[in-house]
């Protein structure tokens, strides 16, 4: 009888721990800039992924039931602080999976401490040379500069017809990547590059560089610049000098956030990305649908790749099977297509997704307008 009671006891037991190991969470860890001079990403980032996290808990979870768990740090803006948050997350904070990677150099160094040790999904940073490293877990959601600004500088060498541009840009990898692609794009066009500055990140007054740029008399001022507090105020010293004839800042980066704070000196100034509200159709149009219920307020670019970043990781692992085994996810993100709010999204060798569409936007107001629209090929 005793034997009896203590067997019952002891399947009791399992059958408990097996219900607890079901609803144990799966943790996924977020350093994202939620402070400095990026931290208008980290909050439309943040919002986005909220949203993707409640969704698949809604819908029961996974991994058998399992709830995913978001846990957030605080990058900054900075290589050391993002290297310190994506250490954190990986030896306190309990991650199963990296989404890290906003700005380039940022992520850059986020890289090189995930490698060959977990997941990482960069949703937002787009330098080539990120994926260019060989890390067999590390994917990027967003295009590369390259696929971004090869489009971009098409329309704007081909439709815009500028006959001469003056560049300016922080130095570093995503600005070498957009003057690298620039330059090979003027190639045998009668658009001429007469100008170019390069700035350090810390640099806040842009006054000598602009009268320099104006000294040129260029026909088109093109600003590289991806942090938005920075764009904010270099557009207001372009403004404060008379502007340029025509104006155009990188692909990317031109998001509410850097809009708003330059209280109306981007007006009129083009741009370009993977994500535009206006005129969505389809699965996009559900997705603002359910962002604006959620927020009262539209998504923006980084919201979607934030929010595709969690759904990827998520249905990945549990068509894998497993959050700990990263080659077996890694295989699945790689051998499969990706059902998201742009369609269909697969990735290749080196981890790279690339949008269907690439759009053309000009600052309106507090937002961006749709001028014109590309399939990605």
């Amino acid at each position: 009888m005793k034997l009896r009671s203590w067997m019952v006891a002891a399947t009791l037991t399992l059958l408990g721990g097996s219900a607890a190991y079901a609803q144990q969470a799966v943790k996924f860890g977020l350093a994202l800039p939620l402070t400095g001079g990026t931290a208008g990403y980290g909050k439309d980032g943040r919002m986005g992924a909220e949203l993707a996290a409640a969704e698949i808990n809604a819908a029961g979870g996974i991994l058998g039931k399992r709830p995913i768990e978001l846990v957030f740090e605080d990058e900054k803006g900075t290589p050391q602080d993002g290297v310190a948050a994506v250490q954190k997350l990986m030896t306190q904070g309990g991650a199963k999976a990296i989404i890290a990677g906003m700005n380039s150099s940022v992520t850059l160094a986020e890289s090189a401490i995930t490698k060959n040790k977990i997941l990482h999904v960069n949703p937002g940073a787009q330098a080539d040379a990120i994926t260019a490293q060989g890390s067999p877990w590390l994917f990027q959601i967003n295009n590369t500069s390259t696929t971004n600004s090869t489009i971009y500088h098409k329309y704007l060498i081909e439709v815009k017809k500028p006959k001469t541009i003056a560049y300016m840009g922080e130095n570093t990898e995503f600005n070498k990547a957009v003057l690298g692609n620039l330059k090979q794009a003027l190639e045998g066009s009668p658009t001429k590059l007469v100008e170019v500055a390069n700035y350090d990140g810390s640099t806040t007054d842009f006054t000598s560089i602009i009268t320099r740029l104006k000294a040129a008399n260029p026909e088109m001022i093109y600003v590289v610049d991806a942090y938005p507090a920075r764009t904010a105020q270099i557009w207001k010293q372009i403004r404060q000098q008379g502007g340029f004839p025509m104006e155009a800042h990188s692909t990317g980066t031109v998001q509410t956030s850097a809009i708003r704070p330059a209280e109306g000196a981007m007006q009129g100034v083009l741009t370009g990305d993977i994500f535009i509200a206006d005129g969505a159709t389809g699965a996009m149009a559900d997705f603002i649908t359910r962002f604006k219920a959620k927020y009262n307020e539209n998504p923006n670019k980084v919201s979607l790749v934030a929010y595709e970043a969690v759904k990827v990781v998520a249905a990945a692992m549990d068509k894998a099977g497993t959050d700990s085994d990263y080659a077996k996810i890694s295989k699945v993100i790689r051998d499969n297509t990706w059902t998201t709010p742009r369609g269909a999204l697969s990735f290749d060798d080196k981890g790279r997704a690339k949008a269907p569409r690439f759009y053309i936007h000009v600052v309106k107001g507090n937002d961006v307008a749709l001028l014109d629209t590309f399939d990605v090929k």
